[in-house]
């Protein structure tokens, strides 16, 4: 019995000093190889066009800043036609004002590293990014308070009569269309957002009263699992309660729309995923692979994303009902 319980002990030890739990971790980081940093779109914005930030990656650990690539060749192909050569308009910045994408055509390019930036140097190309149809709006954008049951704030008291409040709460919201099909992702983002200080509302004047306040700027992305195909009322501060609007100010918001590809809306809801880490489980951080890769060797990766899109803009403002 003794011998028995020796050798159950000495088993459970051996297994024990056999299993290490960090070997299901498996990682592939290349660590201390340099990379290619590409991010840029090609996009329908006149005076925008086409643009590609160039970068050298920094080893996994280090925290400075990334080095510029400059001296770079930088093709952009429209269904595998050649439309462009970007031109480096400051270390690192490659624009073309005038190539404009289209609605449903498919983009790529190639960027031909000069020596000198070790294995970053060489030929790399993207994927191809196809632009896919903007959705249309049936009306502007419209306000919708509290107390329209859109959204609930609880709060002591049942209700709140606004003619005698000092503030009321409101989202903006959209009548829109969304083109047919699957596939369709779009990424909005809310910015240039001030308050101003308006005591006698639209009515004015508005100088010399007016003062300027930068109102937190938010992005979102959302693809077809978040809404319904064809005409929708949907919210367009997605995140968040609403917007607290004074009786002596004015809320303006500008809403910048860019229609993404699948792999474009993959690739950000795994970045956004990527950096809300911090607790003792989360997966740690790790360099964000995108559609950059070498031309004569397709399985090696370089960060960021090349995509097309198609940008609209759209703004409210949002002021107190009485």
């Amino acid at each position: 019995m003794k011998k028995l319980a020796l050798f159950s002990l000495i088993t459970l030890f051996t297994i024990s000093c056999e299993t290490d739990v960090t070997d299901k971790v498996i990682t592939d980081a290349y660590n201390g190889t340099a990379l290619v940093s590409a991010s840029g779109a090609v996009t329908d914005l006149a005076g925008t066009g086409t643009y590609l930030d160039l970068a050298i990656s920094s080893p996994y650990l280090d925290t400075s800043d990334a080095a510029f690539i400059t001296g770079a060749m930088v093709e952009v192909f429209e269904n595998d036609s050649l439309i462009s050569t970007l031109t480096e308009v400051r270390p690192g910045r490659y624009e073309d004002s005038t190539t404009l994408a289209q609605v449903g055509y498919g983009y790529r390019m190639t960027i031909n590293v000069p020596e000198g930036y070790g294995s970053a140097s060489g030929i790399w190309e993207t994927t191809t990014d196809v632009v896919n149809a903007p959705f249309s709006f049936l009306s502007p954008l419209f306000p919708i308070m509290e107390d329209d049951s859109s959204w609930i704030d609880f709060r002591t008291g049942d209700s709140v009569y606004y003619a005698d409040a000092d503030s009321c709460y409101y989202s903006p919201y959209a009548l829109w269309n969304d083109p047919a099909g699957r596939g369709n992702a779009y990424w909005i983002k809310n910015y240039w957002t001030t308050k101003i200080y308006a005591p006698n509302g639209l009515t004015g004047p508005l100088t010399p009263e007016e003062t300027e306040k930068s109102l937190n700027s938010s992005i979102n992305i959302f693809n077809d699992d978040q809404f319904i195909e064809g005409t929708q009322v949907s919210r367009f501060n997605f995140i968040g309660p609403p917007y607290t609007v004074f009786r002596d100010t004015l809320i303006n918001l500008v809403f910048e729309t860019r229609t993404v590809s699948e792999g474009m809306y993959d690739y950000l809801n795994i970045m956004a995923n990527n950096i809300g880490g911090g607790g003792l489980f989360s997966v740690p951080y790790s360099p964000q692979i995108g559609n950059i890769r070498r031309q004569d060797d397709t399985t090696v990766y370089g960060l960021g994303y090349f995509y097309a899109t198609s940008v609209r803009f759209d703004s409210i403002t949002l002021f107190h009902p009485y």
